[in-house]
């Protein structure tokens, strides 16, 4: 009995005495401006410009090589699917994962490192690309989920990539080879009259993949596409019917030049529409 008595004492003691106590809780370590600094020694200008040489389809493995960049297209919105784009200072490439949500772990301004070792550079309809493998029907395969954090090494987040300007004529004269998986910018433009009250993209349930939508200068010669996916959160949304600029990722599907916006907030049509 006694010694139950002086149980139950040490433990009200123990209790009375730490809630007397503040407790200061320790938050986790921040990871998030650590850098593995892993040796560099490709630009991914440098492998875009192989893929340019190689036809539409075809494909080499790559050695031994690392690079990096910063992501600046992941798939929250869904108009990106089982992919990512990154972009360093020379240019940018589009690598293909088997995996969705990716932006939980590569979201929009986190810096990474790839290791190529064994993966393929391709020329995917005109636009570089890595991925995993390709089928004797040119079928493309991205990298494995269980093998992602083989080849992506993270780094810092957030980073922030400053789109290129552009005017719509300068799209028309210029080089765009080494701009495309990068993030641009285009000045005063809207969408075409005909595409006034309507939506992103046509539903799924309409059979549809995908829409194209067609953004024109003010002076309406200049005309380019934006391309929606009818998975993106945004699909339902109305297009907007101002003028001002876009934030796009400039790509390119087989000679033709395309526009892929993140999310709705890429799209700034607020301004007075010109006539």
């Amino acid at each position: 009995m006694k010694l139950l008595k002086i149980s139950v004492l040490c433990l009200l003691s123990t209790v009375v005495i730490g809630s007397c106590i503040k407790q200061k809780y320790t938050s986790p370590p921040d990871t998030t401006t650590l850098d593995p600094n892993l040796p560099v020694n490709a630009s991914l200008l440098s492998l875009a410009n192989q893929a340019f040489s190689m036809n539409s389809g075809q494909y080499r493995v790559l050695g031994d090589t690392t690079v990096y960049g910063i992501v600046i297209a992941d798939d929250k919105s869904g108009n990106f699917y089982k992919q990512i784009v990154i972009q360093d200072s020379t240019g940018g490439i589009a690598i293909t994962l088997d995996k969705t949500t990716v932006y939980g772990d590569y979201p929009i301004g986190r810096k990474v490192y790839v290791k190529l070792k064994g993966l393929l550079l391709m020329n995917y309809a005109g636009l570089p690309e890595i991925t995993y493998s390709v089928n004797s029907l040119g079928k493309t395969t991205g990298i494995p989920s269980s093998l992602i954090g083989n080849y992506i090494i993270k780094a810092s987040y957030p980073n922030t990539v400053t789109p290129k300007e552009f005017t719509a004529d300068d799209l028309t004269s210029t080089n765009l080879q080494p701009y495309y998986n990068t993030l641009i910018k285009i000045d005063n433009m809207q969408f075409g009259v005909t595409f006034l009250g309507k939506i992103y993209a046509a539903s799924t349930l309409t059979g549809a993949f995908a829409s194209s939508d067609t953004i024109t200068s003010c002076n309406h010669l200049v005309n380019l596409v934006m391309y929606n996916s009818s998975f993106a959160t945004f699909q339902p949304y109305l297009l907007p019917t101002g003028n001002g600029p876009v934030t796009t990722v400039l790509s390119n599907y087989n000679g033709s030049v395309q526009l892929l916006i993140r999310d709705t907030s890429d799209v700034q049509f607020t301004g007075p529409r010109c006539p």
